[in-house]
Order: structure tokens, then C-alpha cells, then sequence
């Protein structure tokens, strides 16, 4: 059941019926953007679906385990996000990377919120949900598979190893998403205006130093 959105400050709603699990984790995504994710507790979350303070912890005994469930809808939504990006993609590895990147970025500016809380490994059961670290090992053997068919194209050299170039990757688009977030660009000389503009631009950069790491003869032969 889709709940509508309540502004700040506003009146709790009341809950009827329908499925609370999933009624709580959006009244927790509701919190956690309008306060932060440290701000959500299970009884806010309660008071804001008028449900008794006791009705929640049938479905999560503590903050944790409703921030672990908030943090599974996020990493199936980014997993999505870049199944979709991947989609319309038919060119070789680099390609694939750059649209693996892209999805990413796409997702983290559509879902603030749940960047955060995903990110956020102190409060959420990472070895705890069999879903939630799915999700995120998708994301990375998507990249991963992007960076090794690129090498076998001769797009970037063999010597270099694929799962660190992986991790190089999720680190640029990492790092842009948290920089946006937290308002770093403008100490980058980025107008807040150019910021979509200044990620991408930034992925490609990436995606052409890489592409210039190739093995000429390697390259000339594939």
C-alpha cells in the first residue's frame, strides 16, 4: 500500500489496514527525509501511522532492523536503476561501465534518502540481510563484468585487475553522489546549477582515462 506524503510537522495519519512492514519503512524514509536517517525511530514512525507504540516491533524489534528493511527497498532500487541504464546499452565494456555509472548517479540524486541510509553501515544489519547484500553484490558483478569484457576488447590493458578498477570506479561515483549530497561542489568552483552537469562530465573523464590505460596491441589486434 502507497501512503501519501506528510509534510513536516504534519498531523499523524491514521493507519486502517493494509500491510504495516511495509507501512512502517515508508513512514521511515519519510523521516529520514525530512530529519535525517539518525532522526527515524520505530516509534516515530508508529506515532506517524497512529498505530499503538507496541504494533511495530511485531514486524522489527528495534531502530536497526526498520533501517536494515528501508536499506533493502534502497539497494533493490538501485539495482534496478542500473539493470535499466544497462538496458539500452549494446556497445563493449566501457560503454557498459559508463551506463553502470550513470544508473548509479541517476539513482542517488532520485533517492537521497535512501544514499544515505544504504550508506550508512554503522545502522543497518548489512551481514544480517541475505537481500540487501544481494542487491549490492549485483551492482558490483555488473561492474565488475563491464571492466573484464572491456579488457578481453582491448579497451583497457589485461595487466590491470579488474575488481580494483571496480572498486575505482564505485569510488568516483561514490564519492560525486556524497559531494552533491553534502554541498561540496561549490567549493569546487561548481555553481549548483552545473552540478548534473559536472558529475557527468566527470564519469567520462573516467571512463576516457581509462580507456587510455588500453594495451595498443592489444587494442589493434581486437
Amino acid at each position: 500500500m502507497v501512503l501519501p506524503r506528510s509534510a513536516p510537522g504534519a498531523m499523524p495519519r491514521t493507519y486502517h489496514h493494509g500491510n504495516l512492514r511495509q507501512a512502517l519503512v515508508e513512514a521511515a524514509l519519510e523521516l529520514a527525509q525530512q530529519n535525517g536517517p539518525e532522526r527515524v525511530s520505530v516509534r516515530e514512525a508508529a506515532r506517524r501511522l497512529g498505530v499503538s507504540p507496541a504494533a511495530p516491533f511485531r514486524h522489527f524489534p528495534n531502530r536497526r532492523a526498520l533501517m536494515t528493511a528501508v536499506a533493502e527497498e534502497a539497494a533493490e532500487r538501485l539495482r534496478i536503476e542500473v539493470r535499466k541504464s544497462l538496458g539500452g546499452e549494446k556497445g563493449g565494456g566501457l560503454a557498459r561501465l559508463h551506463a553502470v555509472g550513470r544508473g548509479y548517479l541517476q539513482w542517488a540524486r532520485r533517492h537521497p534518502a535512501h544514499f544515505r541510509i544504504v550508506s550508512a553501515r554503522d545502522q543497518i544489519d548489512l551481514e544480517g540481510s541475505a537481500a540487501l547484500r544481494h542487491n549490492i553484490e549485483e551492482v558490483r558483478e555488473v561492474t565488475v563484468q563491464a571492466l573484464q569484457a572491456a579488457q578481453a576488447q582491448g579497451q583497457i590493458a589485461r595487466h590491470h585487475d579488474a575488481s580494483a578498477l571496480a572498486l575505482l570506479a564505485r569510488a568516483t561515483v561514490y564519492g560525486l553522489a556524497r559531494m552533491d549530497l553534502d554541498g561540496h561542489f561549490g567549493q569546487w568552483g561548481v555553481a549548483p546549477a552545473a552540478v548534473p552537469a559536472a558529475m557527468d562530465a566527470t564519469l567520462d573523464l573516467l571512463i576516457t582515462l581509462l580507456a587510455g590505460a588500453a594495451d595498443p596491441a592489444t587494442a589493434a589486434t581486437s
